[in-house]
């Protein structure tokens, strides 16, 4: 089994080869070492060994130390802090070159994709950069388990002056912002087979998310104006519910059911009910 968490892979996914990352860490291990040395003990051909350390070399990770004949001569390691450090500078001025090229091959106007979500970590992923880039208002729907992975992001939202309105399924033990407890979750929980998370802010990107019974989960995100619109409309709904019920629950109740089923019943005509 591969484990993509190796010194090797690791530096694999920073651009060196395979080859040089096994030649710098048995480097890093064994040093000084000499050619012929750190080709056995990385596992790697002899006559491929000279070629990856002038390479490591031309990056400033290999040395070569005083020797007078190429093949004796010892090698040492650079700094495994200093490459890094030296590495991320070099990454982060890169993507700082590049955001705005890319942003340039953009489309005018708004972006009209839908994009899918397929597992919670993508969904919280991105609930959570949502939240931390909004600058004007959140509105958010969910239960408490992702209440719990939110919590954090919506206070920091709030704090920074954005207006903020949860809905929360189940009655939620801390306020943020406008709270409101949503009165019918198990019915909801039952419709649905699982969680919904929805998120909206700024009035310009919005995502749906469903935690289904099974484990499976099925989201999208978007920009697109139809789609961010309807998805803050249905949970301006819910809010509007919401408070409805916290003031008339008994006569609702009594009118509609105790889970209000015939208030949800859409097509049970009001003269119906």
């Amino acid at each position: 089994m591969v484990d993509n968490n190796s010194p090797v892979k690791l530096l694999a996914s920073l651009g060196l080869s395979e080859y040089e990352a096994r030649a710098y860490t048995a480097l890093i291990a064994a040093q000084p070492a000499s050619a012929y040395e750190l080709a056995k003990r990385a596992g790697m051909p002899t006559s491929r060994i000279y070629q990856i350390l002038a390479q490591l070399e031309e990056k400033g990770m290999a040395i070569p130390l005083a020797g007078k004949e190429e093949r004796g001569r010892k090698f040492a390691a650079s700094d495994p802090d200093e490459y890094l450090a030296a590495k991320k500078e070099e990454m982060a001025r890169t993507t700082a070159s590049l955001a705005p090229l890319l942003r340039q091959l953009a489309p005018s106007g708004e972006i009209g994709h839908v994009w899918p979500m397929a597992t919670s970590d993508v969904v919280i992923a991105r609930a959570r950069k949502m939240l931390t880039t909004a600058s004007d208002r959140a509105l958010v729907s969910l239960w408490p388990d992702e209440y719990e992975h939110l919590q954090k992001e919506l206070e920091s939202a709030l704090d920074r002056g954005l207006k903020v309105a949860v809905v929360h399924f189940g009655k939620p033990q801390t306020s943020i912002g406008a709270t409101f407890h949503h009165p019918v979750e198990r019915a909801i929980y039952r419709e649905k087979g699982g969680r919904e998370l929805i998120l909206v802010v700024d009035g310009a990107e919005a995502m749906m998310a469903t935690f289904m019974e099974s484990g499976q989960v099925e989201g999208a995100w978007s920009r697109n104006r139809a789609f961010v619109s309807a998805t803050e409309d249905f949970i301006r709904h819910d809010v509007y519910i919401t408070k409805v019920t916290a003031i008339m629950g008994d006569l609702m109740r009594e009118k509609f059911g105790d889970n209000y089923e015939r208030l949800r019943d859409v097509f049970l005509a009001a003269e119906e009910v």
